[in-house]
């Protein structure tokens, strides 16, 4: 039988999902068999797991940590806005049905088996399962349908560590309210509490960890300090609030993103960001960037209208003029044919609308949504490399150009054996892909980057350095909480 712990926070953004990303390292570079567990997390960015099902990117970076193959069942429940108060329900990797807030809430019961069913299954095949809260575990209004939170410690007998963020200020005010709120039941669970992003002399806060232990009865385990230097992946598209510029900052090579309204898988571009200065474009902003990146979103159609609206769609055109380099992923990509015909409205308000024209091709919205592991090889000139990555659309394309990648494995463009587009204008480039991760493969990551490099006479590079510049983060995140906190009663 496996041991439980679970993280719950005072508020969203407390450090919850940082904080099992570390755990589960920790535990892992002890020796034993971990799993990472969230039972429903409502975000747009999504993964595909060993199983070919969907889960959020937030337990599927835990399962990295934790070096353990991804599974349906760290994430059973999976929530994906679609506007409206409607969320697309994704079960144990697979989609369920559309409901709103009221009918999902009022049918919280039927969650709660699939919940469990995961729970038994991870009991019987590890050795720690370290779970993550959601939001707040004490939002009075919703405790009665709260399934995420310390409902899943009692079900799975959990010892529960509570987290707080000092950096946002209030923090013993956050944990004593949250304890006080909380039902008695519940209540006993806390096992201790964290405070997390401190900056400064810990000995000003030592009266507050006597007083706050006084109050509760519970302990304060540990206090970790704030680490900017840390690189870690963001789970929400919440954490672009305010992001502009990041990445390699001294990189002569500035990569662009459009800021979708519902912008999904953001973290694509990620890999890019050591070699690239990164920058995020709202639908008004001018292109100053030598590649353009169309990222995932979870409404082609919306996104495609507000290019239209703010102008975006002839600044495209004017990159293409001046030799631009345009990467579109998945909606993205299909933002880049002539049509996106949605009799239905699947994909929105919109409709069928024309695209930026760029790649003959017309997608249609309406079909079973494409859930895959897949991998295949691309062959631009006398170029060759073989990548993976994983699909996660809605709609089909029917393309006339080169494609981008023979497939291997996957569903690609309208079931064939290919996927995505590549066509040259001038000397512009022009890539689409339905491969989320396409950026991980080094080889066409390089590619990429060095067809700028070539223009500016900037050396070649040929590293491969995303792999190892997150498992240096996780152990250096894993080395920071073990130092920083007194897991001995919790970890047995």
């Amino acid at each position: 039988m496996a041991k439980f712990i679970m993280v719950v926070g005072t508020s969203s953004n407390s450090g919850k999902t940082v904080l099992v990303s570390g755990i589960c390292r920790m535990l892992s570079n002890k020796g034993y068999k971990v799993a990472p567990f969230k039972s429903q997390n409502m975000s747009l960015n999504s993964r595909v797991s060993i199983e070919d099902g969907e889960i959020a990117v937030a337990q599927y970076t835990q399962a990295m940590a934790a070096r353990a193959e991804p599974s349906v069942h760290f994430n059973p429940i999976l929530l994906k806005p679609k506007g409206n108060f409607i969320s697309q329900v994704i079960v144990h990797g697979t989609p369920y049905e559309d409901r709103d807030y009221n009918e999902y809430r009022s049918n919280k019961d039927d969650m709660l088996e699939k919940i469990k069913e995961s729970i038994d299954y991870l009991d019987t095949n590890y050795d720690y399962v370290v779970i993550e809260g959601a939001g707040s575990c004490c939002e009075i209004n919703l405790l009665k349908d709260d399934i995420a939170n310390l409902r899943i410690a009692e079900i799975s007998g959990a010892d529960a560590i509570l987290v707080s963020d000092i950096d946002r200020g209030g923090v013993f005010a956050a944990i004593y309210g949250t304890v006080q709120l909380l039902p008695e039941n519940w209540r006993k669970l806390l096992k201790g509490f964290v405070i997390n992003k401190f900056r400064g002399n810990i000995d000003v806060l030592k009266d507050g960890f006597e007083k706050i232990e006084e109050l509760t009865n519970i302990p304060v385990i540990g206090t970790i300090p704030y680490d900017e230097t840390l690189i870690l992946p963001e789970e929400d598209s919440q954490a672009l609030e305010g992001k502009r510029v990041f990445g390699n900052l001294k990189s002569p090579i500035e990569v662009n993103i459009v800021k979708f309204s519902k912008i999904a898988n953001f973290t694509d571009v990620d890999p890019l960001s050591s070699d690239c200065l990164m920058r995020y474009l709202d639908f008004n902003d001018d292109i100053t960037g030598d590649i353009l990146i169309l990222p995932g979103t979870r409404c082609s159609t919306v996104e495609m209208d507000l290019m239209k609206k703010h102008g975006m769609d002839k600044k495209i055109m004017e990159f293409i003029e001046r030799g631009g380099i345009i990467l579109g992923i998945c909606g993205g990509y299909q933002t880049l044919g002539k049509m996106l015909i949605d009799e239905n409205f699947s994909e929105g308000d919109v409709g069928t609308i024309s695209g930026l024209g760029l790649f003959d091709m017309e997608t249609t919205f309406g079909n079973k949504k494409a859930i895959k592991n897949s991998t295949g090889k691309i062959s631009i000139f006398d170029q060759n490399f073989d990548v993976a990555g994983y699909e996660l659309h809605e709609g089909y394309s029917v393309s006339n150009e080169t494609p981008l990648i023979s497939l291997s494995r996957g569903f690609g463009n309208c079931g064939n054996s290919y996927d995505g587009s590549f066509k040259v204008v001038g000397n512009s480039y022009i890539f689409g892909t339905y491969f989320h991760g396409i950026l991980e493969n080094f080889e066409f990551r390089n590619y990429l980057v060095n067809i700028v490099n070539n223009r500016k006479n900037l050396s070649k590079i040929e590293n491969d350095n995303y792999a190892e510049i997150f498992n240096k983060n996780m152990d250096k995140l894993s080395k920071l909480i073990e130092e920083s906190l007194d897991l001995s009663k919790i970890i047995k």
